[in-house]
């Protein structure tokens, strides 16, 4: 998807001003034209101001080359009730192994209204407390998450075949066509 040539400079303009929301929506500009450098740049000036969609962009594309300096921004991100830096975080967490700490950030998302971390603490804690992840399963799946759906037609087929074949009908029904 191109972006508007004046959309464009009129943002550069503000960025270069000061502007901190600018920045960070220069640094989006910059990324989508796969300016990398640029929008690390960017972003790391609206994030040292403290927009924490720059945060949490800035961390994304650190990842790879700093992921240190990603969790440090990622934090920041999420101290300031930032939903996707918290999920992000439990993402790390669970990939270095720390599952208590990823069900700890992805609980806090979840808490907030964060459909994809609903879905993933209660894949973690399914196991351990089958009614926690129906309960956080549901929810995300009546805010209209199919794979909460498909999750919940299949971990209660053998417990509430109805609820299942509810929950199956209806993700089959939210399916895009």
């Amino acid at each position: 998807m191109a972006v508007d040539p004046d959309f464009e400079a009129r943002t550069r303009q503000a960025a270069q001003a000061g502007d901190v929301q600018a920045m960070s929506t220069l640094g989006g500009i910059c990324f989508q034209k796969q300016e990398l450098a640029e929008a690390e740049a960017w972003w790391r000036k609206a994030a040292e101001q403290g927009n924490v969609d720059a945060m949490s962009n800035l961390a994304a594309i650190l990842a790879e080359t700093d992921p240190d300096q990603a969790v440090t921004w990622l934090t920041r991100a999420a101290e300031h009730g930032h939903d996707l830096a918290m999920h992000n975080l439990g993402y790390i967490a669970y990939r270095r192994g720390a599952i208590d700490e990823a069900q700890e950030w992805y609980l806090k998302a979840a808490q907030r209204g964060y459909k994809p971390s609903m879905y993933n603490y209660a894949t973690l804690v399914l196991e351990a407390d089958f009614d926690e992840a129906d309960r956080w399963l549901t929810r995300a799946a009546r805010l209209g998450d199919v794979g909460a759906m498909r999750k919940l037609s299949t971990i209660l087929a053998a417990r509430d075949s109805a609820r299942a074949e509810g929950w199956a009908r209806k993700a089959a029904e939210s399916e895009p066509k």
